[in-house]
């Protein structure tokens, strides 16, 4: 059969639907684990919800390649529309093969479809590449490049190699302009007002199951070419009824304590660490034995068992911590200068009062834009692997070791004569978790390498907090242990689910005058500011989303994932999916405790669109 141009067309749009749908049990085959207790009928599903954006995917590809088409057209011989089309196919496949390969595999850590976000660290690629071990970089490769060549050989088959004693016909190449209108239509999802969108495709309370569903070529696409965060389409309340609901929803009654002795803290140190989710964490009921220096420790200070991060990342979590910014779904501040260097600052603060300070990281301050934001939020000095010259072993992929870090902290904090204010950035456990030293559990798959990479963090914070309790310094130091976010492991915690968020946070140091407790109301990382700088008599008005925990009897926490945010109060709490405009987990006796969620989230982004850019 000899194939015409717009026959050559429609297989081609073909082709990239079958395509698509490999993609998807790629996807199944990355993430087998997922599937536990899901059936073969609920698996089918996601194949059938998920054809519309399959379509328009496939549209999107057919779209961009239609100037192909119309070049050819003018031309007899069938080379030219046989090489043109082969160059373009080649390219697609390369660059669409590598999304859904890396996004199989960074599923099973993020736990939502692969948007742009990748992208925002292209500026420092060596520590993408960081998050995983050589020989698994190896064989992702060797899957990428096997997946690409048979995609390239079925698509010879099937279409160039048929395309035969093509004729001119230039005077039919408007009609492909016709076409590429037509296709609009598969593009948009139909010819309704609303766009088709990820939402469209959620058809199940699983939520894996609706995230199979999503095509994410279509994903990344949507993701690369969308402007700003559309502020506006948080507004859910007129402002007088917004103001009403929140100011309810962070509404408490008055307490008072006071946990400073007459001498305030002459040292405060951060100890900010790297994924210390609270499955690690025995003390606030994870798994037992992984953290036994926090685990002894908690029974010395003020420990916070119901603390939450603000969102799922590292440059989100610095942001929630040093300036008390809620987080608004995968917008991260740090990455705009323009819009962090408006933002309050808790060092710029202390500095202000007469506290020197020092930022400690051991990887590439440049990640993320971290040495941007950190110099902006007020600290006076970075000690970082760009600028550090250490004997001790490097041989994490991201950088020198907790233990080289916190024993160049240490130093540090014995020989300050001034008042001063020093942070730690961890990072040892982060993936992949190249520790050095003998390991407790058998690195036989990714969580034992998670556990190993908890136990010796927390070992090398044990050795600090001893080194530093046996010196004359502890009296007068405050030291605070802060985890960045949460993750999903150990176990296989959801996306958006409590805790996910669920993390660390403990107040240690000769300092405090109270005796040891634990604080059991729901806080989170934003309200470290104000907390702080009451005990210090400091003014922290600015901090306005910041909450102060030693006056306030049941304060607030709020998170935000990828697609949703999340309000607790007390035991209490809502959180909501934006893509499907429906809640995902529930339980309040507050009746308006909806309302308080939204309200929260409209206040912040409202907060977030004045911040200057």
């Amino acid at each position: 059969m000899k194939f015409k141009r717009f026959l050559i067309l429609l297989y081609f749009f073909l082709f990239w639907i079958c395509y698509f749908i490999v993609a998807r049990i790629i996807f199944f085959l990355f993430n087998t684990p997922e599937l536990a207790g899901i059936s073969f009928s609920e698996i089918l599903a996601t194949f059938f919800y998920g054809f519309k954006l399959d379509i328009s995917a496939a549209s999107y590809i057919t779209f961009f390649s239609i100037p192909v088409f119309i070049i050819s057209a003018f031309f007899s011989s069938n080379k030219v529309l046989k090489i043109s089309l082969n160059i373009f196919t080649g390219i697609m496949i390369a660059i669409v093969s590598l999304i859904i390969i890396g996004d199989a595999e960074v599923y099973k850590y993020w736990a939502f479809r692969l948007d742009n976000s990748p992208l925002k660290y292209l500026n420092t690629p060596e520590l993408i590449i960081a998050s995983t071990t050589t020989l698994r970089i190896v064989f992702l490769f060797f899957i990428y490049l096997i997946f690409c060549l048979v995609s390239y050989f079925l698509y010879s088959r099937l279409i160039s190699g048929k395309i035969k004693n093509t004729q001119n016909e230039k005077f039919y190449s408007i009609f492909y302009l016709l076409i590429a209108g037509i296709l609009f239509i598969p593009i948009r999802g139909g010819v309704g007002i609303a766009p088709i969108n990820a939402g469209s495709v959620y058809h199940s309370n699983n939520m894996f199951l609706n995230h199979s569903a999503i095509n994410v070529t279509w994903n990344f696409g949507n993701s690369f070419f969308a402007k700003d965060l559309d502020f506006d389409s948080f507004q859910y309340f007129e402002e007088t009824q917004k103001d009403k609901f929140y100011s309810e929803a962070i509404h408490s009654e008055d307490t008072c304590i006071n946990i400073f002795n007459n001498n305030k803290p002459k040292h405060i140190i951060f100890i900010v660490l790297e994924s210390f989710t609270a499955n690690a964490i025995g003390v606030l009921g994870g798994e037992k034995g992984l953290t036994p220096g926090i685990d002894k420790w908690s029974e010395k200070g003020i420990l916070f068992n119901n603390f939450y991060a603000s969102a799922d990342r590292s440059d989100k979590g610095l942001v929630s911590i040093f300036s008390s910014a809620p987080i608004v779904l995968n917008y991260s501040l740090m990455k705009i200068p323009g819009k962090s260097r408006h933002l309050p600052g808790l060092i710029s603060e202390l500095s202000d009062n007469g506290y020197k300070s020092s930022f400690y990281y051991g990887g590439d301050i440049n990640f993320a834009n971290m040495q941007s934001y950190i110099l902006q939020t007020g600290f006076q000095e970075i000690k970082s692997q760009n600028n550090l010259k250490m004997n001790c072993a490097e041989s994490s992929k991201w950088g020198y070791h907790d233990e080289c870090m916190l024993d160049l902290l240490y130093k540090d904090i014995i020989n300050a004569k001034d008042t001063s204010v020093f942070a730690l950035f961890t990072l040892s456990s982060h993936e992949p978790y190249d520790i050095p030293g003998k390991k407790i559990f058998p690195e036989n798959d990714e969580m034992n390498k998670a556990r190993n990479s908890y136990f010796y963090t927390d070992s090398c914070i044990n050795i600090f907090l001893e080194n530093l309790y046996n010196s004359p310094k502890w009296d007068e130091s405050l030291i605070i242990l802060v985890s960045d976010h949460g993750t999903r492991f150990p176990g296989n915690t959801e996306l958006w689910d409590l805790p996910k968020f669920h993390t660390l946070m403990l107040w240690l140091g000769g300092s405090l005058k109270t005796e040891p407790f634990i604080y059991t109301q729901a806080a989170d990382q934003t309200d470290i500011s104000a907390s702080l700088l009451a005990q210090l008599n400091i003014d922290h008005k600015k901090f306005i989303f910041s909450e102060d925990l030693f006056r306030k009897k049941t304060p607030s926490a709020f998170y935000s994932f990828n697609h949703g945010y999340g309000f607790i109060k007390g035991n209490e709490y809502f959180v909501y999916d934006i893509n499907t405009n429906k809640p995902i987990i529930e339980n309040y006796n507050i009746y308006n405790m909806p309302d308080y969620t939204k309200a929260y989230m409209q206040q912040v982004t409202e907060y977030y669109k004045k911040l200057n850019n």
